[in-house]
């Protein structure tokens, strides 16, 4: 990949400047609030029995909002979180396969963390100049008001890529049992990000490229992305943690495919997707890439170096089936779900998603170095109020009402009275000043 970057760049020199556009995407929300994104399904550990009891997942296909809800969520931990789990309703996760070690041998865990909803300050001050991403003595996190979670990818039409620019997210979690509720939220930033934001870059670049490869699909305004490296890194708000004054205390590698969606310039309308081949979710696979393999461990952390195994003895995480419940096919998925979710004022979303694996810097006994951490993302692009929306808003003008206002056009009744008619227009203009924040 990194000869990739390398031969794509030499074709730009050559070839003079590139269409190309940097896009921040917020990661969505508001799908199964506060419940886990799927019914249970049954793990039976393998491999070394001395286990008599099953570990319940509720992971189902690892996608938000299809199928039978799953049970509400309660944290487990002591206190209350800032942020209770998958409070704004995630579509975005990640999936950390473990095992707890018990009397009589090892349980099946899956931790899932919820991806999404307003950014963490842990200098216990928003209204300051400064943002701090470790905590911070004497304060408690605060939520930025008006933030997002968000990634951001930069596309280049011409030469075919996508590169990982940044990516800043909050994580909400189930936590366990006997521990601080500071472990139940977490930041989640891109590897080499230091404790105020700033960027340093990969410490594991050839897994870490932060570049893909973008194709056009046949279906207009879709486009594949695949092979598009990645490493994040987690860090919870505990403060008397071994590695509290250090970014890296969970590392997530592996490498996204997925799809990058866009309206019609013309008519403001997603393409139909169902049935034009996106394909299916990559679970129950569990992804061997980087087994056995050592990596550079954030900031030195737990010596330094990290390799790569396959779970535990009594629970391996490549065992048929142990990955998810089943495949999905996306062009229903995309059409039923997210599109409906996606606000009037963005023009587009991505879906990214990876079978990778992690590494546990915090010593703790049941998530190990291993395989089977895997990532969702849906994300819409960020919100913009222009000439495009005016023309969505002329197409759904009913008048004075009260009238059945199509799906399509209920955001544009600003005033909630079932109709889309002048007092909307005065709200509407409002917010031509330029993107929604």
């Amino acid at each position: 990949m990194a000869a990739y970057r390398m031969s794509v760049a030499l074709v730009g020199l050559l070839l003079g400047s590139t269409v190309t556009y940097a896009t921040s995407f917020e990661l969505m929300t508001g799908v199964d609030a506060d419940r886990w994104p799927g019914p249970s399904r049954v793990v039976t550990p393998v491999a070394g029995g001395g286990n008599s009891q099953d570990g319940m997942f509720y992971d189902d296909d690892r996608l938000a909002g299809i199928g039978t809800q799953g049970p509400v969520i309660a944290f487990l931990g002591v206190g209350q979180p800032l942020l209770d789990p998958n409070e704004f309703g995630a579509l975005s996760f990640v999936f950390k396969r473990a095992s707890v070690p018990l009397g009589f041998g090892q349980v099946p865990y899956m931790g899932i963390d919820f991806l999404g909803g307003p950014l963490l300050d842990l200098d216990g001050d928003d209204n300051d100049a400064s943002r701090s991403l470790i905590p911070v003595d004497g304060e408690d996190a605060v939520v930025i008001p008006n933030s997002a979670s968000s990634i951001e990818l930069e596309f280049d039409a011409f030469l075919g890529t996508v590169d990982l620019v940044g990516f800043d997210s909050t994580s909400t979690s189930e936590g366990g049992p006997g521990i601080s509720w500071k472990v139940g939220n977490a930041v989640n930033v891109l590897a080499g990000t230091e404790s105020d934001g700033t960027q340093t870059g990969p410490i594991n670049p050839l897994i870490d490229t932060r570049l893909g490869i973008l194709t056009s699909d046949a279906t207009a305004n879709v486009w594949r992305i695949e092979h598009l490296g990645y490493e994040f890194w987690q860090d919870t708000l505990l403060e008397n943690s071994a590695s509290a004054d250090e970014l890296g205390t969970f590392q997530f590698l592996g490498s996204f495919s997925g799809w990058h969606v866009k309206r019609d310039a013309t008519t403001g309308t997603f393409p139909t997707l169902t049935g034009e081949g996106l394909g299916q979710t990559p679970w129950p696979i569990v992804g061997t890439n980087g087994l056995g393999e050592t990596f550079v461990t954030a900031n030195g952390l737990s010596g330094g170096m990290a390799t790569i195994g396959a779970g535990v003895p009594q629970d391996l995480f490549d065992a048929p089936n142990n990955g998810g419940a089943s495949t999905t096919d996306l062009g229903p998925y995309f059409d039923s779900v997210v599109v409906p979710n996606i606000s009037p004022f963005s023009d587009g979303f991505v879906y990214l998603e990876s079978i990778g694996f992690g590494i546990n810097n915090s010593g703790d006994p049941v998530y190990f170095d291993s395989i089977g951490y895997d990532i969702v993302i849906v994300a819409q692009q960020a919100e913009t109020t222009d000439l495009w929306d005016y023309a969505g808003l002329q197409r759904c003008t009913t008048g004075p009402g009260p009238v059945v206002v199509p799906g399509e056009c209920a955001a544009f009744d600003f005033d909630d009275d079932d109709d889309v008619d002048s007092d909307d227009y005065v709200a509407f203009e409002m917010l031509l000043s330029g993107p929604a924040t």
